[in-house]
């Protein structure tokens, strides 16, 4: 092949490559803008505090990313990009999307086959165990294609630093600072008293669910079981206060109070009857219920043990006439401490009237009787105040501790916010780059090779032809 002949199939073959070049890369440009024709700001969102990895927020209960979406959540971040009256929390929550990241391993367990015949019960609850604690949250501009891409990442910086506020507010281990009753005065002292009793005990009980979820944590070297203690010692207070008002029959109106623990006592009566009978139909289901045996498959030859879950109904019925049977008892010990009540305060006045003697001296004796009560009552009235400035003293040092702790779980390291980047299709982003080769690469590989194959052929003419001479 002469030296013109070898630059005529190399231009040509150059031209080619060209050719199949552009239209590959016109192609890709087609499909690039036809996949990714949205524009849309994205960002990440990590949660590294402790129980993160298992589900669990800081308040020991399960949490999820819901609220990204919610009104109050977007409502607050469009008021603080500036956008109030321009678009609607809707439009937004249209707008977004949030995807839960996962390691590979667990998409390649989540597509694997596992036989149900497989005897292995910890293989059912493999899955379930793993919760994402990295999210990737994206915006689109579906809701205003002519957006700026200044506000669009503004907005959702804003959506997810006013999220890690409502997270920390309804997921952290937070006391409610205001008294459920307004004015105790206004209620007999039994009632303040019992008021007083329930609040300590629901601010002990949490003071100790929280000391087990953070036994570690400290604040002025106190920790929440500190707390605790303090509220038992304010319940053994409450103790000896009701003792005095229960054995003297201290009362704003003993009439009224009386009726009062008649109809507390009715009232428990008519639920220990619907317990009673509930408790007789579950007995009767446990007592007539069989078990089911073991249950094997043939399969293959070979004969592969299925286990029963009768067994789990079951327990659920021995577990539940437990319950039914422990409230039953509570129900009998509160109907006995209202007839104890009862019966001190008619043994009261039966004494009053006995000590009296004659008519004449039923009055002096009332007469003293009421002075008596008098006092009696200030005294009482006195120690609820003090019950309460001492119980409020430890609420304010409980609140004090809970808010620390979430400060300490939640904040921008264990809540943090991470590449937020504004997206949009254009021919120089890598991902057109990419699609580009993967397209134009094919049609120049073809070009190429037909390139080859018809210089092969014009060389096998050229030599029949110089055969031939």
């Amino acid at each position: 092949m002469t030296t013109v002949k070898k630059t005529h199939w190399l231009r040509n073959t150059l031209i080619v490559l060209i050719v199949c070049g552009l239209v590959g890369t016109v192609l890709a440009a087609v499909l690039h803008f036809n996949e990714s024709n949205q524009t849309y700001a994205t960002a990440a969102i990590q949660f590294s505090f402790d129980g993160a990895a298992e589900g669990k927020a800081p308040n020991g209960y399960p949490f999820d990313v819901s609220g990204l979406t919610s009104d109050e959540v977007l409502d607050k971040a469009l008021e603080a990009s500036g956008l109030t009256g321009i678009y609607t929390a809707e439009q937004l929550r249209t707008s977004m999307n949030v995807t839960g990241v996962y390691p590979e391993r667990i998409a390649e367990q989540m597509t694997k086959y596992v036989s149900l015949l497989d005897t292995d019960a910890d293989m059912q609850a493999s899955l379930s165990d793993y919760h994402a604690t990295k999210y990737t949250v994206t915006l689109y501009n579906n809701f205003d294609q002519t957006i700026a891409s200044g506000k669009l990442t503004e907005l959702l910086k804003n959506i997810l630093e006013i999220y890690r506020g409502y997270f920390a507010k309804t997921y952290s281990a937070g006391l409610d600072k205001t008294d459920p009753i307004t004015d105790l005065k206004n209620y007999d002292y039994s009632q303040q008293l019992e008021a007083i009793r329930n609040g300590v005990n629901q601010d002990s009980r949490f003071a100790l669910e929280v000391q087990e979820l953070a036994p570690d944590f400290l604040l002025n070297s106190r920790s929440f079981g500190d707390i605790a203690v303090r509220y038992q010692n304010l319940g053994k207070d409450i103790d000896r206060l009701e003792a005095t008002i229960t054995l003297n029959a201290v009362s704003k109106d003993r009439t009224r109070l009386q009726k009062r623990y008649e109809m507390e006592i009715r009232t428990q009566g008519f639920q220990l009857e619907s317990l009673m009978e509930e408790l007789k139909q579950i007995e009767a289901q446990v007592d007539s219920f069989e078990k089911d045996g073991i249950i094997y498959v043939s399969a293959n030859g070979a004969l592969n043990r299925v286990g029963s879950r009768s067994s789990d109904t079951y327990d659920r019925l021995v577990e539940k006439r437990k319950s039914v049977s422990d409230r039953i008892a509570e129900i009998n010990a509160t109907i006995a401490l209202y007839q104890a009540r009862l019966d001190d305060m008619t043994g009261v006045a039966a004494k009053a009237v006995e000590a009296a003697g004659e008519t004449e001296d039923v009055t002096a004796a009332e007469e003293l009787t009421a002075a008596e009560k008098a006092a009696l009552r200030a005294e009482v009235e006195k120690k609820i105040e003090e019950l309460q400035v001492k119980r409020d003293a430890v609420r304010v040092d409980f609140a004090a501790m809970l808010d620390a702790y979430a400060a300490q779980e939640i904040n921008e390291k264990t809540v943090s916010v991470s590449g937020l980047k504004y997206k949009t299709p254009s021919l120089l982003s890598g991902a057109f780059i990419v699609k580009a080769i993967k397209t134009a690469g094919p049609f120049c590989a073809v070009g190429f090779m037909v390139c080859m194959v018809l210089l092969i052929i014009s060389r096998r003419k050229e030599e029949k032809a110089r055969k031939a001479a």
